[in-house]
């Protein structure tokens, strides 16, 4: 049986809607919006240099952790398409790799079963 949770007792707002409507942010000015779009690029660089499938694979994950990896979906989904491809999950390698490598590609939506990971076997 399902029990329903409410609000419990939430004292409404102080603030006024128009109010918060009100405020503003330094972080929206232009000089922010410009470092901004030069610290992406940088990203996109370190993305594209990085040859090591491992630390490739541990800078995708490192932006997801951030919150900012949807700025360089195609750079990440590009990566991704070509380990895919290369099929190097059943090479020898540490499982901090594998294990890394795995749950990426399956977080990405490509099409990964666990039998494809001999990891013990192949270890």
């Amino acid at each position: 049986m399902a029990t329903e949770r409410g609000f419990g007792d939430l004292q409404p707002s102080i603030w006024k809607y128009e109010y918060i409507q009100s405020l503003r942010s330094e972080y929206k000015e232009e000089s922010y919006i410009k470092k901004r779009e030069v610290l992406k690029e940088e990203v996109r660089m370190m993305l594209c240099e990085v040859e090591n499938h491992v630390h490739q694979l541990e800078l995708i994950d490192i932006l997801q952790r951030l919150g900012v990896a949807y700025h360089f979906k195609d750079e990440i989904k590009s990566i991704l398409d070509n380990i895919y491809n290369m099929e190097i999950f059943n090479t020898k390698k540490i499982l901090y790799a594998t294990a890394l490598q795995f749950r990426l590609l399956r977080q990405h939506g490509y099409d990964i079963s666990a039998g494809q990971w001999q990891v013990l076997g192949t270890i």
